[in-house]
C-alpha cells in the first residue's frame, strides 16, 4: 500500500512539474527610493527565487526580506562586486531608527545567492541574483510561490563602500506578490545524458547559454542534490543519490526547463 502510494504521489509530482509549469509568481518592478528598483519573481515549480536590483553603480545596494525593520531579518547587500548574505540579529533596538548593523562577516560572502548578471549603463547598475525559495538556513528567509504580500525593507549607501545611511536612504514596505505566467519563449531547451545514468549526468546547455543553476528533486519535491554548471563544467555527480526517478530542473536568469531522470 505505501509503494502505490508514493507511485501515486510521484505520478501527481511529475504531471504538476510540466503543466502547472507556466506558473509563477512576482512583486513587478518596483520604485524602492529614487533611482532604486526591485523586482523578486518567486517559482514554485522551479523552486527558484530572482532577484533584480538597480541602483547607482557608485553606491552599494541592500534589501532585506519578510520584515519592515531590521529585527532579525535576511538581507542581500552588494557593491557590485560582491554579494553579501547578512542576517541583523533580533533585538529591541533594531529597528530602522536605532538600527544594529548585520554581521559583516566576510566569511558570510555570497551565501545561498548566485550572481547571473551585474550590469552598467548610464551610471546604473541592475544586479540579477537567484536563490532556492527555501534554502533550509534559519536566518534565510523562506520564499513563498503564491500571491500576496511581502514585508522588504531597504537601502543604498552614499558611497561604493558598506556604510549607515541617512533616512532619505532607507525605508520599509509591504509589496503586492501576482501570479505571472512565462510564456514558451522562456522554456529552457536543454539535453541529459546518459538517461537513465548511474555515477554522472551529463547536461548540455542550449547554444548562447553559459551559465544555469541545476537542482535535482526526487518524487516528495526535496531538493538532493543542485551545481552551478558552465559551458566547461557541465557534468552532475549522482553517484550518491538512490536508485529512483528524479525532476531535473535548469534554470538561467530568463529561462526554465525541467526534465525526468532515472538513476539506475
Amino acid at each position: 500500500m505505501m509503494a502505490f502510494t508514493r507511485k501515486i504521489v510521484l505520478i501527481i509530482f511529475l504531471t504538476t512539474s510540466f503543466s502547472l509549469f507556466s506558473q509563477s509568481f512576482t512583486t513587478g518592478t518596483q520604485t524602492l527610493l529614487t533611482g532604486l528598483t526591485a523586482n523578486i519573481t518567486i517559482d514554485g515549480e522551479t523552486f527558484i527565487t530572482t532577484l533584480t536590483l538597480a541602483g547607482p553603480s557608485d553606491v552599494w545596494l541592500a534589501i532585506g526580506f519578510g520584515n519592515q525593520e531590521m529585527n532579525g531579518t535576511d538581507i542581500f547587500m552588494t557593491d557590485g562586486n560582491t554579494i553579501r548574505d547578512a542576517f541583523s540579529e533580533p533585538g529591541p533596538s533594531t529597528s530602522l531608527e536605532r538600527p544594529i548593523p548585520p554581521a559583516d562577516d566576510s566569511s558570510n560572502e555570497s551565501g545561498d545567492w548566485t550572481l547571473i548578471s551585474n550590469t552598467v549603463s548610464d551610471n546604473e547598475r541592475t544586479i540579477v541574483a537567484t536563490r532556492n525559495n527555501d534554502t533550509q538556513d534559519s536566518q534565510d528567509y523562506v520564499f513563498s510561490a503564491s500571491a500576496g504580500s511581502l514585508s522588504i525593507i531597504y537601502a543604498m549607501g552614499g558611497t561604493s563602500t558598506y556604510a549607515w545611511h541617512g533616512p532619505e536612504n532607507r525605508g520599509g514596505t509591504a509589496l503586492s506578490v501576482t501570479t505571472l505566467g512565462i510564456s514558451k519563449n522562456s522554456l529552457l531547451n536543454f539535453e541529459i545524458y546518459p538517461n537513465p545514468g548511474l555515477d554522472v549526468l551529463n547536461i548540455q546547455l542550449p547554444t548562447g547559454v553559459e551559465k544555469a543553476e541545476v537542482g535535482v528533486f526526487d518524487f516528495t519535491g526535496r531538493l538532493v542534490s543542485s551545481k552551478t554548471i558552465s559551458s566547461n563544467d557541465s557534468t552532475l555527480d549522482v553517484q550518491k543519490i538512490s536508485k529512483g526517478i528524479y525532476i531535473i530542473r535548469v534554470a538561467t536568469n530568463s529561462k526554465i526547463g525541467v526534465q525526468r531522470f532515472i538513476k539506475k
